[in-house]
């Protein structure tokens, strides 16, 4: 096994962890679905995570030729599916009973985005300190405005402004992936 392949073993559990929890309660939110209510912003939440859970582990592929991983690298490498998992799991009540996602969504925001700002920070830097990559570069833009975007929700409960950044949010994650990113 290469050092490559040893690495991403770690970071794949990770990522499978995270889209293994987003899917598992998006089937318990779908039987329990006449218990409950379902929040079309929560819902594109839960759809913007499971790509950047992806995202994460798509474009790591993009270290295979990297000759020599430390200890230090493997924990800014992790950072962002750490990060991504974690928020995962808060998306997510532990009993659906009866549930509101809407009232349960905006009981939560500031935790869910300061995390998602504590990942976006990860997942930026993680090249540049690993492996001299150019800290500002056109892939990086994206990531200053959802960093920004992710402290504005953090900041309010603001409906309208969920309403409006949430969706603007997974546009950018799209859009990263789909122009830095399509092919590996």
């Amino acid at each position: 096994m290469d050092r490559f392949s040893f690495v991403m073993v770690l970071l794949s559990i990770i990522v499978g962890l995270g889209v293994t929890e987003l899917l598992t309660n998006v089937a318990r939110q779908i039987q329990n679905r006449k218990k409950g209510q379902f929040y079309w912003v929560h819902s594109v939440l839960v759809a913007l995570v499971f790509v950047a859970l992806l995202q994460q582990w798509w474009e790591s592929w993009d270290q295979r030729l990297v000759e020599t991983w430390t200890f230090p690298i493997l924990l800014l490498m992790l950072g962002g599916p750490i990060g991504l998992y974690i928020i995962s799991h808060l998306l997510f009540p532990n009993d659906f009973e009866g549930v509101d996602f809407k009232a349960f969504y905006y009981e939560n925001p500031k935790a869910i985005y300061l995390i998602g700002s504590a990942t976006v920070i990860f997942a930026s830097i993680y090249r540049p300190l690993s492996f001299g990559d150019r800290l500002v570069d056109p892939d990086n833009a994206a990531s200053v405005v959802i960093f920004l975007v992710f402290l504005v929700l953090a900041a309010t409960r603001r409906k309208t402004v969920h309403e409006i950044l949430v969706p603007m949010l997974f546009a950018a994650v799209v859009f990263d992936v789909l122009f830095f990113h399509l092919a590996i």
